[in-house]
């Protein structure tokens, strides 16, 4: 009864409504307003937070990084939520378009910007939130659109944009629900810039406003964390009481007991017992099974805090082991482990296989992924060098043995590889038994060496055919072959092994003898192969004591290994810069004895070498690049006179390089353009002694083949082949009438950010870039310099990387969220790479969009 009167009554409004629409009546405005709410916006609300909490619940929280205030959008999910999205904007779009004078149009509007943010068309959603802000009458609608407007930003990385929002709102009064909003938006942007105590402020600041209990204790979590990593442990404890006593959801209960554990003050043996004692209780109960590997890693953290490797490096280990859908935290557990193996044991080869298996397992948006790949890289071209040196001071050894023995020590090895790889099976096939596992360990293991892949090991397999047989026997290729023998040898009888057929010793015997010829093939016997042996020690020696000098910061041992390279190639190419690096690693030990002994060393041996110029002028490769641009300039220009037939003032001009800097990079291309000139102005003898002059001189120039050419050109003239001189065939294409810029990969080069004068953000850039640099490229010794190059434009030169390849490394860790240049992304802003040389032709041109032009055809 009740029932059928409302509608009655409704009906009757709705009447009413009718007959007063067009005169705008308070009537009319309440049907509106109420038709646009529930039979609009009300629907489009509810189907708004049905997406969010599927968001929500999709949401896979890594606990080992402070977790994100504004979790990430998985778009794999949202693919899947897209027709709801679009029901969304359907449901939305009913007010707007029925009811266009309804209470109602802006918070649909708001509603329509939220879905396209979603839906990811992040352009559409500014445009949709920029309307209501700029034409809304409602200031709480203005405020919802200006705070999801900040969230678009930041999603597109445009921390400008999202801060200037967060300024509009400094002077502003707001609802509860807007100002919580706003807090932990800003609250992610201070976590995105790396900035924690602003982070902790908007947490703090937002805490008494967040209502729900589960959604308060995440937070609680979050500012618990960032208490935790700016060690303010009591207070990060506090937090985690806190959540523990509000009943949250069991898997944050879980890991906030662990963080509160992880931040007990530790002040004797006592207080580790019962940290420890309290994760082993965790560990037993059936409850937490699947968050072992967690509870191993966070008693492994404790161990290292104690400087026990060992007891941690024991608990990484069954921390992998208990890692069963856990990918990420398996990653960590090997990172980890590569890390205490890399600081704290200098074992680089382990370490090396550690980042490896991390790397595989981490996901590439994790926070400091690309230094870890760095790392990564360096480790490998370590190993490498050391794999190479190894390997062939092995095969010079056995090349000097009888050859009787020789082959006596190759079948031992062999013998001793197939025992390492039948035990290395046991030990997994025990694994599996025992664990009921079968993933594999790390590259290498906790300790153990690295194997080939199976199917290209013929050994094993052959190994394997003969475990086979002993098992099974010899079986015909037939589908449930098991359940076949089972049943013919009744009662589910065993076959007894003495019965099985013999080992496959053929398919061994033949695997070992392929084996056995590859060594055997790969001994440096003869006198050449005895060269290219000592060459490859050669390169592999300099280049590990380069790593250990540049990259790993061991000066120690890049000393032993530079020294070890001079006793053992006392004639090597790369002798002058190992003695320029002995030098420069005994003053940075505080060893001037030792550093005046190498610097005189170097000065008698090689007193010609920008090495041994560079001890008396540090500021020598700055001035040597600048020269050698000057002299490129030259070039060019005496090339242009040489095509001009100006034969005269060419030569002039290749005398002047040699005269003003004689220490540039490219006397063979001027000696060869001399010799040209001498083709033109003198006799065929003369030019064919400038020819072999030129061979003699420059046996390792490109230019060679040329030369070779033109003699067999004038060859072929004296013998009477040629029935008239010959012309001089043109030299390389000579370079354009104004300097060019050069592709030159392995050159030393900067990072370069370009900004307009006027750019407020860009002020402070400077600074953040030092700091930047000193926290986390400590070791590269980088410097940060500022240069004016138009009256509208400047360069931040970032300097000096070694070639190409570490700079673009550099490159593109800034795009991390740690990076200086995440608060001045936009339009004006343009990052690049350029070589020394490249650097200084720019200052000279003073043309950014030439160079700009340039590194896009060339570096992209």
């Amino acid at each position: 009864m009740k029932l059928t009167r409302f509608f009655v009554y409704f009906l009757l409004f709705g009447l009413l409504a009718g007959c007063s629409s067009e005169k705008n009546g308070p009537i009319s405005r309440a049907y509106r307003n109420l038709n646009a709410r529930f039979n609009g916006y009300f629907l489009a609300k509810e189907k708004m937070l049905e997406i969010e909490n599927k968001l929500a619940a999709a949401n896979i929280n890594d606990y080992n990084r402070i977790l994100d205030v504004l979790p990430p959008i998985d778009t794999t999910v949202l693919k899947t939520l897209q027709p709801d999205l679009d029901e969304v904007i359907k449901r939305a779009s009913f007010p707007i378009a029925r009811h266009p004078k309804s209470k109602w149009i802006d918070d649909s509007y708001v509603l329509i910007g939220k879905a396209r943010y979603y839906q990811g068309e992040e352009a559409e959603a500014i445009k949709t939130f920029r309307y209501v802000q700029s034409t809304s009458k409602d200031p709480n609608a203005k405020h919802a659109a200006l705070v999801w407007l900040m969230r678009t930003y930041l999603r597109a990385k445009d921390y400008d944009n999202a801060s200037s929002i967060s300024e509009l709102f400094r002077n502003e009064r707001m609802n509860e629900d807007n100002g919580r909003e706003l807090l932990l938006t800003r609250a992610q942007l201070a976590s995105e810039q790396n900035n924690l105590p602003g982070m902790i402020a908007n947490l703090e600041n937002a805490l008494p406003f967040v209502e729900k209990r589960d959604e308060e204790s995440r937070v609680r979590f979050i500012l618990g964390q960032a208490y935790q990593a700016t060690n303010q442990d009591a207070k990060a404890y506090e937090q985690f009481s806190k959540i523990l006593k509000n009943r949250p959801p069991y898997e944050l209960g879980f890991y906030s007991k662990l963080s509160q554990a992880q931040v007990t003050e530790l002040k004797d043996a006592t207080d580790q017992d019962k940290v420890e004692g309290f994760l082993n209780n965790l560990a037993k109960d059936e409850k937490n099974r699947e968050y072992l590997d967690k509870i191993y890693y966070d008693l492994a953290r404790l161990e290292l805090k104690q400087k026990q490797y060992p007891a941690s490096l024991d608990y990484l280990g069954k921390s992998t082991r208990a890692s069963t859908t856990n990918r990420t935290q398996k990653a960590y557990s090997y990172l980890l482990a590569g890390q205490i193996h890399y600081e704290h044991l200098q074992q680089y080869k382990l370490a090396q296989a550690y980042y490896d298996s991390t790397l595989q397992l981490l996901p590439q948006n994790t926070l400091g992924y690309e230094e870890l790949a760095d790392r990564r890289t360096v480790l490998t071209a370590f190993t490498q060098q050391l794999e190479i040196i190894r390997t062939e001071d092995s095969l010079q050894a056995l090349a000097q043995l009888p050859v009787a023995e020789r082959t006596q020590r190759i079948a031992q090895q062999i013998e001793m590889e197939q025992q390492a790889q039948a035990t290395a099976a046991t030990a997994q096939a025990n694994n599996r038994t025992n664990t009921g596992t079968s993933g594999p360990p790390p590259a290498g293991g906790f300790g153990a060496a690295g194997g080939t892949w199976y199917f290209d090991n013929p050994v094993a397999m052959a190994g394997a055919r003969n475990d086979f047989l002993r098992v099974w026997g010899e079986r015909p290729l037939q589908d449930n072959w098991r359940r076949a023998t089972a049943l013919s040898m009744g009662g589910g009888q065993t076959a007894d092994a003495t019965t099985r057929p013999a080992i496959d010793s053929v398919a061994l015997a033949a695997a070992n003898a392929q084996k056995q010829e590859a060594y055997l093939q790969a001994i440096p016997v003869t006198a050449e192969q005895r060269q290219a042996s000592d060459k490859k020690i050669e390169e592999a020696l300099f280049t590990l004591a380069n790593i250990y000098q540049q990259r790993l910061r061991e000066p120690e041992q890049a000393s032993k290994t530079f020294q070890q390279l001079l006793q053992r190639f006392p004639n090597t190419v790369h002798a002058s810069e190992a003695y320029y690096s002995l030098f420069v690693i005994a003053q940075s030990q505080s060893q001037p004895d030792q550093a005046a002994q190498y610097a005189k060393v170097l000065k008698d041996r090689f007193p010609n070498s920008k090495y041994s110029r560079l001890i008396d002028q540090p500021d020598f490769l700055s001035q040597f690049t600048a020269e050698n641009a000057a002299a490129h300039a030259l070039y060019d220009t005496a090339y242009q006179q040489y095509e001009q037939e100006k034969y005269a003032l060419a030569s002039a001009t290749l005398g002047e390089i040699k005269d003003k800097y004689p220490g540039n990079d490219i006397p063979d291309q001027i000696a060869f353009l001399q010799t040209l000139i001498t083709g033109r102005t003198q006799s065929p003898a003369a030019f064919k002694t400038a020819l072999e002059n030129f061979q003699t001189q420059y046996p390792d120039s490109p230019l060679q083949d040329r030369a070779k050419s033109l003699l067999g050109l004038h060859q072929r003239l004296e013998s009477g082949e040629l029935n008239k001189v010959a012309e001089p065939a043109p030299a390389p294409p000579p370079a354009a009438e104004i300097p060019t810029y050069k592709l030159n990969l392995d050159a030393p080069h900067a990072f370069i950010i370009a900004y307009p004068n006027d750019s407020l953000a860009a002020q402070k850039m400077m600074t953040s870039f030092q700091q930047y640099n000193t926290r986390y490229h400590a070791k590269k010794n980088l410097t940060t310099q500022v240069i004016a190059l138009t009256d509208s434009a400047r360069l931040i030169v970032v300097q000096p990387f070694a070639d190409y390849k570490a700079t673009d490394q550099f490159s593109r860790l800034q795009q991390a969220r740690n990076s200086p240049l995440v608060t001045v992304k936009g339009p004006k802003f343009a990052t690049f790479v350029i070589s020394a040389e490249n650097l200084l032709l720019l200052q000279q041109l003073k043309d950014l969009p030439a160079y700009l032009a340039f590194f896009e055809k060339n570096y992209q």
